[in-house]
């Protein structure tokens, strides 16, 4: 009823069944080597935004202080005939100060935009069916 193999013939298939068994695994572990290098290259990238922008974030809040936080300068009008008046103003400040602020939030800001470009350049690549690798 089942048809009779000889012994040769099965050892053979063995033999080939096994050796492609062996080329299936080299495939997947080459796959997930390849999986491995580019999370760790994503991770990476992902990494460097999220510094530069954090690193802006810090920054930006350094040099900004909140209305709180302000000094306050108190002048005092005195006039015989009325009490004591006090007057708070807001220190303001120089130019210079300003302007340095602005220029080193657009540069951070450049660097960041830069990486961020970078990192969706690699995604792009990644992503793009017509890429052969």
């Amino acid at each position: 009823m089942f048809p009779t193999v000889s012994p040769k013939k099965t050892s053979e298939r063995k033999i080939q069944l096994h050796k492609e068994a062996q080329a299936y695994k080299k495939t997947i572990d080459g796959q997930v080597n390849d999986l491995k290098s580019e999370a760790a290259r994503i991770g990476t990238t992902a990494l460097i935004v999220g510094t530069a922008l954090a690193g802006v974030y810090v920054i930006f809040s350094l040099f900004t202080s909140d209305s709180k936080k302000k000094k306050t300068t108190q002048v005092v009008v005195e006039n015989p005939n009325l009490p004591v008046v006090v007057k708070k103003e807001k220190d303001k400040e120089s130019w210079l100060v300003s302007s340095i602020k602005s220029y080193m939030i657009a540069f951070v800001m450049a660097v960041a935009k830069d990486k961020i470009m970078e990192a969706l350049a690699i995604l792009k690549e990644n992503n793009d069916p017509k890429s052969t690798k």
